[in-house]
């Protein structure tokens, strides 16, 4: 028995979450439609797809798409800004994670990634240039900050001082980039005739011709 003006000790109790798992990462409803949209636009013309098709592919209705995003092409330009920010991103990754790698060896980087995320490599690169003034905007924004990368990185990986060099040779990488993707999703006659193995090669070698200008 505890004595007069002693507090017994509190004995300490074990969290109520101890070994408890995590819950998975769910997409938010605005990923699910935006996911959603992509895959439609990626296998059909981005005019023929409608609202209630988006909302059909997504399992919602199509009140719970227009809750996020008040028409469809607002949910081509929210999707092709994520779809901007992970290629940038990569494209960073790749230049930050082999300082001996080419940029040949970077463009055909980016070249794979897209095989991972190719729905929207596709609406990106292919469905969706032209589409409206927003998406140039974006496009636009996209290229430059490619042309920023590109010159950063032919001054130190390929030693071009000159700035109009540098300006000639990373418009060129970026253009490489654009058309070496198309083919390589859309699977067209250059890609087909070369096969994936030598098409890369073929990439290689433009781009190292471009940066030895």
């Amino acid at each position: 028995m505890a004595g007069k003006g002693v507090v017994p000790k509190r004995t300490a109790t074990a969290p109520t979450n101890k070994g408890a798992k995590r819950a998975a990462h769910r997409p938010s409803r605005r990923e699910v439609v935006v996911d959603a949209a992509m895959h439609l636009y990626s296998v059909r013309s981005i005019e023929d797809v409608t609202v209630a098709d988006i909302a059909a592919e997504a399992q919602m209705t199509s009140a719970a798409v227009y809750y996020h995003y008040p028409s469809k092409d607002e949910v081509l330009l929210g999707g092709l800004r994520l779809y901007a920010d992970g290629l940038l991103d990569e494209l960073r990754a790749e230049v930050e994670n082999d300082a001996d790698a080419s940029l040949g060896d970077i463009i055909v980087g980016l070249l794979e990634w897209t095989d991972q995320h190719r729905a929207a490599s596709l609406v990106y690169f292919v469905r969706s240039p032209g589409w409206s003034l927003s998406i140039e905007s974006l496009r636009r924004e996209v290229r430059l900050t490619m042309l920023n990368v590109f010159t950063a990185e032919l001054r130190t990986r390929s030693g071009i001082t000159t700035r109009a060099k540098q300006a000639a040779a990373a418009t060129a990488l970026s253009s490489l980039l654009e058309v070496s993707v198309s083919s390589w999703l859309t699977e067209d006659t250059v890609l087909a005739n070369l096969g994936r193995r030598r098409f890369s090669e073929e990439v290689r070698e433009l781009a190292a011709d471009i940066c030895s200008l």
